[in-house]
């Protein structure tokens, strides 16, 4: 497989999550809730954050209301997040695209479900293992919203493409329907840098 594996990725978190998790976290949750108002469900969710980072977006749910699962493979993300957001009511599960074993495992389903800017760091050859394994854990109806780096990689954290019409191609394959689209610059200004978000509405029944 050519191209850097999510392996790799989590090497890469460990390495820096002194440096990337305050600068992460420091951007709150706010704007990202706002964003979402219309397609979060109401309090306690329930809601999985996947490729939670620094927890940022996963405490401020939490601080909502929201019962919260948050996916972090990378233990160094893993003690940030505690670190920063030490109060904050959620639970935190070490698992990892593309098949997100440990969660499938608890037979859970969840009415919304977060993929913010992790889908770069799986390799083209699984995302559709990775599609599958969101659609076992969406409950019908349930939302989920994904942001797709768009630009070049960091020199040191190489990345995948991701083409936003495939993504959605490949989700559509698994009951989910695209319902909003839209571009923003990245939050820290990287040069060249923006990211599509892409809202999805899973089928009501399955398919």
């Amino acid at each position: 497989m050519s191209g850097p594996t999510v392996e790799d990725a989590i090497a890469d978190y460990d390495r820096a999550a002194a440096v990337l998790a305050p600068r992460y976290a420091s951007l709150g949750a706010e704007r990202f809730i706002r964003r979402h108002a219309d397609i979060l469900p109401a309090p306690p969710g329930p809601v999985l954050d996947v490729g939670a980072g620094s927890g940022v977006h996963a405490a401020g749910l939490a601080e909502r209301g929201y019962r919260v699962v948050a996916v972090e493979p990378s233990a160094g993300m893993r003690a940030e997040a505690a670190r920063l957001f030490p109060d904050a009511p959620v639970e935190w599960v070490d698992d990892r695209l593309p098949d997100l074993a440990a969660v499938r495992a608890r037979d859970e389903r969840f009415a919304f479900i977060l993929v913010n800017a992790v889908w770069m760091h799986v390799p083209p050859a699984d995302r559709d293992r990775a599609c599958a394994a969101l659609g076992e854990l969406a409950a019908p109806g349930a939302a989920v919203s994904m942001a797709l780096r768009q630009g070049p990689s960091p020199a040191d954290r190489p990345m995948h493409d991701c083409d936003p019409d495939r993504v959605s191609a490949e989700m559509a394959r698994h009951g989910f329907e695209e319902i909003a689209r839209s571009t923003h610059d990245a939050d820290q200004a990287t040069p060249g840098v923006t990211f599509v978000r892409l809202n999805f509405r899973r089928a009501t029944l399955d398919r």
